[in-house]
């Protein structure tokens, strides 16, 4: 049989459009997410609206406001039993996986806050903002635990370690920081970039990082050893999303500003 680390393209990657829709309201989608189990698309607008599509034909579903500001971020609960959004007024809502909305927080000093990511075990979670912190959440008691200062400037990308406790930060500052959630010290810095840090991004097991940034850049690092394997030029602009394949762990998909 195939091994699982031999990458067929034609099996691995869509290389093709499957669907275009459109919004009646040609919104523009600030970010978008499956449901549990893919039955439906979820997208995010700039006028704080949810958009449901139906995952199978994607024809549209139901429009609902959801947040006074647009759109910035959505992330689902490891065990999928909820989701939080965030918006650019420092809004954070807990909703059920049928869209019904549990609670609302205020926080980042009204500032946009681009990026949430839980725990792995569900019991927290990490916001980050334009005022230049990371914030980690008891999930239960919907309460602020801790404030980790360190970074200069907006904080744009933040994501849990998948099996420890750790936590990874990207900034404007153009640093990457790894934190300790439960006493809120920095670990460590990385000074790869030369330009704000877009997104990070664990692999599943947690030893590879990936870090992209509007320098043009992707870097890898592996953690064991807090050494940068690899240093990725490929965008001719800025890189906006990264995400690493699902089933091929050595692959992995990035998205810029050149369109590619």
């Amino acid at each position: 049989g195939e091994r699982r680390g031999d990458v067929v393209p034609s099996v691995a990657f869509l290389t093709y459009c499957a669907h275009v829709t459109r919004a009646k309201n040609s919104n523009p989608v600030m970010c978008l997410s499956w449901t549990p189990g893919g039955r439906r698309l979820l997208t995010g607008n700039q006028e704080g609206e949810f958009t449901l599509w139906d995952g199978v034909n994607f024809s549209f579903e139901l429009i609902m406001s959801a947040h006074d500001q647009s759109f910035r971020c959505m992330a689902w609960s490891h065990n999928q039993n909820y989701l939080l959004t965030s918006d650019s007024g420092g809004n954070i809502k807990y909703w059920s996986p049928s869209i019904a909305p549990v609670q609302s927080l205020d926080s980042h000093d009204g500032q946009p806050i681009h990026a949430l990511s839980f725990s792995p075990a569900d019991t927290k979670f990490v916001s980050c903002g334009d005022d230049a912190t990371v914030r980690v959440w008891d999930w239960a008691g919907h309460r602020e635990e801790r404030t980790l200062e360190g970074h200069g400037w907006d904080v744009k990308c933040v994501q849990w370690h998948p099996r420890s406790s750790v936590i990874c930060s990207g900034s404007k500052d153009n640093l990457v920081k790894l934190w300790d959630p439960r006493t809120g010290s920095c670990l460590s810095t990385l000074y790869g970039h030369k330009n704000t840090v877009t997104k990070v991004a664990w692999n599943d097991n947690g030893n590879w990082l990936l870090t992209s940034s509007r320098d043009q850049l992707i870097k890898l690092y592996d953690i064991r050893a807090m050494k940068e394997l690899c240093s990725l030029k490929g965008h001719h602009k800025e890189v906006t999303s990264i995400a690493w394949h699902p089933v091929y762990e050595t692959v992995f998909a990035s998205g810029g500003m050149d369109g590619t």
